[in-house]
């Protein structure tokens, strides 16, 4: 039988909060509320798209060096009518060597209607004996979209073949009146991952992505269909229950590879939200 990853919290385990709140003003998205605490870190907003003045762009950063054994990081991001977010960060995270005691992320998210958010962040690079567990809980008012990204790639800096211990990835995406519309859970042992067995064979990085909201708001499956290059990226598409959106599962050969998948969902959602291509962000 599978053990959940919670244990019991240890004294002086580390906290960290990021509070994010947006909203709509005139023809532009501003910030409103925020707290940021260790080890979390906030660059100032960019406006990267002139052609889109609501999209507002932050870069979500940490000064600690990637996450270690019972780190407890809190997010939570609200969005007001009409505005549009996005949320990402400069580069992937580092989860450290564990040692039995996982780190947790949870992020909670409330978007108000008409409301857009992208949270993209770029992948946790899993090194040997590491283990998080991560969970989203988002709620969405009609006419807001929302574009998670979740991936994850496994290295050993010593090549010698480590795994992980263990990722957790849970997701709740529910509507205003508090109905569930999806979960997608991920539980998996790095040893899963390992040898001539494992499901991902010799592709580098594993991507989760989910597109929710306004139907008319999101791509089309023909728009979708063209993601991803065979010997590049591996992508699989799918229709989401009680018609939430899609959901989009990647392989990829390597980091830049993932990126690019991620960049093109960015892109192909922004221009169904908006009619606009957006900008490149700096990476």
């Amino acid at each position: 039988m599978t053990q959940p990853l919670a244990q019991p919290r240890p004294a002086g385990a580390r906290s960290g909060r990021f509070e994010l709140a947006l909203s709509r003003h005139g023809a532009r998205t501003h910030i409103g509320r925020q707290y940021v605490s260790y080890p979390f870190h906030m660059t100032r907003p960019f406006a990267f798209d002139v052609a889109i003045p609501s999209l507002l762009t932050v870069y979500q950063q940490s000064s600690s060096g990637g996450l270690y054994r019972d780190d407890r990081l809190d997010s939570r991001i609200d969005v007001g009518a009409g505005a549009a977010g996005h949320v990402t960060t400069q580069a992937a995270t580092v989860v450290h060597d564990c040692h039995g005691q996982p780190a947790h992320q949870t992020t909670e998210i409330v978007l108000e209607e008409g409301a857009f958010l992208a949270l993209t962040p770029d992948p946790l690079v899993l090194f040997p004996g590491a283990a998080c567990s991560s969970v989203i809980q988002a709620r969405l008012a009609p006419g807001a979209v929302l574009l998670l990204s979740d991936a994850f790639a496994l290295h050993d800096p010593e090549g010698r073949g480590r795994t992980f211990e263990r990722l957790e990835a849970k997701v709740d995406i529910r509507d205003a009146a508090g109905r569930l519309l999806v979960r997608d859970n991920l539980e998996i042992a790095g040893v899963h991952l390992s040898g001539a067995g494992s499901p991902i064979g010799d592709w580098k990085v594993v991507s989760n992505f989910m597109l929710v909201g306004a139907p008319d708001r999101l791509p089309t499956a023909d728009e979708l269909a063209v993601l991803g290059r065979p010997e590049r990226q591996v992508v699989g598409i799918t229709l989401l229950p009680n018609g939430a959106g899609w959901g989009v599962r990647c392989l990829a050969a390597d980091a830049i590879a993932a990126r690019g998948i991620a960049e093109s969902l960015f892109a192909l959602a922004v221009v169904a939200a908006f009619g606009q291509q957006p900008m490149p962000r700096r990476k």
